[in-house]
């Protein structure tokens, strides 16, 4: 079962791969460190635990629902198929990959453990 620390250490190497794939694709590096982007992912990969924090067996709720994985999962889809133009935008865009990216890692990790994640659960 992944524990916080491994939420951390899956949303810290999807910011790190991300970073690198924009960097080698011939787009304009979009975050600078890599190391950043790798922090900001191990950030957004422990977010859902933050938001609903684990206290009691069935924490699982809205944030941690389906509905929020399809939902960041469009999010992140949509951005990354933007086209920016400014250095800002591209910022914004590196920034939305990362963290979305980060928070369906854990969210991806948590569906696969006994408990699975709730289609949409409370707000």
């Amino acid at each position: 079962m992944a524990c916080g620390h491994t939420h951390k250490l899956v949303g810290g190497a999807v910011g790190f791969a991300i970073s690198v794939l924009e960097d080698t694709s011939g787009r304009k590096a979009t975050t600078d460190p890599i190391t950043a982007a790798a922090a900001l992912g191990s950030l957004f990969g422990a977010l859902p635990d933050v938001l609903e924090p684990a206290i009691h067996p069935h924490h699982r709720q809205f944030c941690h629902g389906l509905a929020t994985l399809a939902v960041i999962g469009y999010g992140v889809r949509r951005a990354y198929l933007w086209q920016p133009n400014t250095d800002s935008e591209r910022l914004w865009r590196g920034l939305a990959l990362i963290a979305g990216g980060a928070y369906i890692s854990h969210l991806l990790l948590d569906c696969v453990t006994p408990r699975s994640l709730p289609l949409i659960g409370k707000l």
